[in-house]
């Protein structure tokens, strides 16, 4: 079974966070939500909605991660980009050749910490020119490219966890996602 990490910082974007949760579970992907806190499982979405994640940071063992998966959200994208710990998994993960995925704000953590410079990517349009510098900026809703996922906002949330829910469990998964949530495409 495919292991995902979602990880959560004050101030992250409710949708973002919670649709790939819910796609992969559906798609009998094991996803568990880190707390970027090192010892509380409580994290403030930008809604002000409080949830509880799977672990605290500090119980969080990385090593098995198939896919990291960073929400975006105001300020949640900025606290991921502030976070030394977050910079050095997801430099990580990235250079081990597994899935690293962004969404909204969040691509900007990859420019905080000079990963993939070059690579095509998108991000929400308040990032696109801090973005455009560094990356082949597409602006498109969804791009991939090699193990790096983007996505450009909160209204793509859906469409992006099925993607990486494809890229990681197949198209059975994918069927079953869809059968399970009435998707018709």
């Amino acid at each position: 079974m495919k292991k995902a990490y979602v990880i959560l910082a004050e101030g992250f974007e409710l949708l973002e966070a919670m649709a790939p949760v819910d796609v992969f579970r559906r798609g009998g992907i094991d996803v568990k939500t880190v707390s970027l806190d090192e010892d509380s499982l409580f994290v403030s979405a930008s809604n002000q909605t409080t949830i509880a994640t799977d672990l605290a940071w500090n119980d969080a063992d990385f090593s098995d991660a198939d896919l990291i998966y960073l929400p975006g959200g105001y300020p949640g994208y900025e606290n991921l980009g502030n976070s030394t710990k977050v910079g050095a998994l997801v430099k990580k993960q990235y250079e081990s050749g597994k899935t690293l995925a962004a969404i909204c704000g969040a691509p900007t953590v990859l420019l905080k910490n000079q990963i993939a410079f070059g690579k095509t990517v998108t991000s929400h349009s308040c990032c696109a020119n801090e973005m455009a510098e560094r990356y082949n900026y597409t602006g498109k809703p969804i791009e991939h490219d090699g193990n790096l996922w983007t996505a450009i906002g909160a209204g793509h949330s859906q469409d992006f966890a099925i993607a990486l829910a494809q890229e990681l469990a197949g198209d059975a998964a994918v069927e079953k996602i869809k059968k399970g949530m009435e998707l018709k495409f």
